[in-house]
């Protein structure tokens, strides 16, 4: 095996998939370790016992969770906007001299005055910020097969039974929608593709340059983004008149799915808007309210993908 081969294995080198015991074909794979079915772990004591085995339900659910494109989509779109968060706090936060300064001079065991640049931010030095570029750039990557689905899409809404079977309204607003996302996964692919060094940078560069591909890739992103307005309004006209008919537990359901699309639509709309404008943005949106933004907008999919591991 070549050094190349060893740091980035073919897949016929390492399976992506391994095969399954016949004893977990039933179960649709490994089943966490239970301490009251493992003679090993009842051996120990009873938070060691307890701890592992928490421990090894978590991992086995995180198998589960990022074996699904929607699980690890929605992993690591949380990972990629906590990490924002937690890189912007850390480069704004004081340095560990002036809080300890701070906390001396309250109880009165120095003199009043700090040492001089105790309060300057730490320096921008944490792993945290390559660490966010590297999850940002796997999400991209991962994104170069979007198209297929978003064509799956196109195809059944221009069909003739979506014709006949969904609303006009709401038909007209998924092709909008579809429209944007393919253009966004289009432009996205291409540039960074680009910067990547598979397409030649002419591509780009004769066409604008790479901040207004990606600016006007992100406006499609934001035309995506608002038709989902535009959706959630129609489908609450559409169900208007059939709350009547429907149970109370049915209209909770109901209310409650529809406030969580929309507040998941409203955490993206600052965000798409501020993309859109790369490379400034919006005035005053730096990475930790991308960061909040990000981690609340995704949170809602990765509980749901989370909770489905159970």
């Amino acid at each position: 095996m070549s050094s190349s081969e060893s740091t980035h294995p073919d897949p016929s080198v390492v399976p992506q998939n391994p095969p399954v015991p016949e004893t977990d074909k039933s179960t649709g794979g490994i089943e966490p370790i239970k301490v009251e079915e493992t003679p090993a772990l009842a051996k120990l004591p009873k938070d060691v016992a307890t701890t592992l085995s928490k421990t090894d339900e978590i991992i086995v659910r995180i198998s589960k969770l990022i074996k699904t494109s929607a699980g690890l989509g929605a992993a690591l779109s949380t990972l990629n906007y906590a990490i924002y968060l937690a890189a912007y706090l850390h480069s704004k936060a004081p340095t560990r001299a002036a809080v300890i300064t701070y906390i001396s001079r309250l109880i009165g065991r120095t003199p009043s005055k700090l040492p001089a640049g105790a309060l300057a931010p730490v320096a921008s030095t944490s792993f945290l910020t390559p660490l966010g570029s590297l999850v940002s750039d796997t999400r991209t990557t991962l994104r170069l097969t979007g198209l297929i689905p978003l064509y799956i899409w196109l195809k059944t809404l221009l069909s003739k039974k979506s014709a006949a079977e969904m609303d006009p309204g709401l038909r007209r607003v998924a092709l909008l929608q579809c429209a944007g996302y393919i253009g966004y996964q289009a432009m996205e692919n291409i540039y960074h593709l680009v910067g990547k060094g598979v397409v030649p940078a002419d591509v780009v560069a004769k066409r604008g340059g790479i901040n207004k591909w990606v600016a006007w890739s992100c406006r499609a992103w934001l035309v995506g983004v608002a038709a989902d307005f535009l959706r959630l309004w129609r489908e609450a006209q559409l169900d208007q008149p059939k709350r009547l008919t429907k149970s109370v537990r049915e209209r909770e359901e109901y209310d409650r799915k529809w406030w969580n699309e929309f507040r998941v639509a409203a955490y993206w709309l600052p965000l798409a808007i501020h993309y859109s404008l790369y490379p400034g943005g919006i005035k005053g949106m730096n990475n930790g309210l991308v960061g909040v933004l990000g981690v609340l907008a995704g949170l809602n999919n990765f509980r749901s993908q989370w909770a489905a591991t159970a």
